[in-house]
């Protein structure tokens, strides 16, 4: 009976133990969460390409071109990061200009190069109309659809940029979330994969100036 019951002990306190790590890594895990602003990640955007990251800034403009696109500034109103959202997320709506928010997703890049540019240009040959065109318009023409010889100036001045890189082509940067936070007031109202189907991200990503 006793050698069953300091059994019993033994099987309690090494549940017990388990339990406490397991809060002790989760405490850990979000301890290391650290919120980067936008001139933090412009200032160094290669290391945290394909990394989950946490970013805090001001929305300074969301596209009229179906709200699939939204960018967020911090200290430098220069810089600018593009949010784009996930599936889950949906669309961003523009009373979102104005508001601080939390962005969460994945870092990424894209490399730009001759062969890039020649599949744009086979596209608008062939009148399709690449959602592309609107990333690479670094949210200048969204209010209307850009008219092809628009198009044609973005892929000559894409050309222009490749000629003058060392490696043969440029990036650029955005941030595909998978949710954020709206900052209002002294509280975060939270938007992620449960809230509602209108949750925003947005995409802007060059970590280049972003100009209206």
């Amino acid at each position: 009976m006793i050698k069953k019951v300091l059994g019993l002990f033994v099987v309690i306190a090494m549940m017990a133990s388990c339990a406490n790590k397991e809060q002790k890594t989760e405490q850990a895990n979000e301890q290391e969460i650290v919120k980067l602003t936008v001139d933090e990640v412009v200032g160094d955007m290669l290391s945290h390409v394909d990394k989950e990251i946490v970013i805090k800034g001001t929305v300074n403009h969301v596209c009229s071109h179906g709200g699939k696109r939204m960018f967020i500034i911090g200290e430098n109103s220069d810089l600018a990061i593009r949010i784009t959202p996930s599936k889950e997320i949906g669309l961003f709506e523009k009373e979102l200009e104005g508001s601080d928010v939390i962005v969460t997703g994945v870092f990424k890049e894209l490399r730009i190069d001759e062969a890039y540019v020649v599949s744009l240009e086979k596209e608008l040959s062939e009148g399709i109309d690449n959602e592309a065109f609107h990333d690479h318009s670094g949210g200048t023409h969204d209010e209307t659809e850009e008219h092809d010889d628009e198009k044609k100036a973005q892929i000559e001045a894409m050309r222009e940029k490749i000629a003058t890189s060392e490696n043969g082509y440029y990036s650029q940067f955005w941030v595909e979330a998978s949710k954020f936070e709206v900052k209002e007031y002294d509280h975060d109202h939270a938007h992620d994969d449960h809230d509602h189907e209108g949750d925003h991200d947005h995409d802007h990503a060059e970590g280049e100036e972003h100009t209206h």
